[in-house]
């Protein structure tokens, strides 16, 4: 992809250890790579946890823009979710959307002091036909 060969390696570490969090129903891991200041610290934290609470979630994530220098950044990502619900044969949801993050270096770490749509990181609402 044009342009992501300048993205910081770090960067590109704290968003699979966000995946990886997912994956392991870990929310604290997910939220460690957010500034506790940031607007909707709290609202992100209780849709990842109820999100992770109701389904087994993985996720694909692409960059697609990067701008920015050594102490800040603003990125894009192809972000897919897949939520599984924890119920037996229950159904899957994707969601794709591309994700906005703005980034600032606290000391030797990236920190995310912004992401939007925060929705996409909500409980999925799993329909109850069968």
């Amino acid at each position: 992809m044009a342009g992501m060969a300048d993205t910081p390696a770090d960067v590109v570490d704290l968003f699979a250890s966000m995946a990886s969090a997912l994956a392991n129903d870990n929310t604290a891991g997910f939220m460690n790579g957010f500034d506790k200041n940031m607007p909707d610290y709290g609202k992100l934290r209780d849709g990842i946890a109820g999100l992770i609470a109701q389904a087994e979630v993985t996720s694909d994530i692409e960059p697609v823009k990067d701008e920015g220098d050594e102490t800040k950044r603003s990125v894009d990502l192809d972000w897919t979710l897949q939520i599984r619900s924890r119920e037996a044969s229950g159904p899957l949801v994707e969601r794709r959307e591309t994700i906005h993050a703005e980034l600032v270096k606290d000391k030797k770490r990236w920190r995310i002091v912004s992401i939007s749509p925060l929705d996409f990181f909500e409980p999925a609402k799993f329909s109850q036909s069968k």
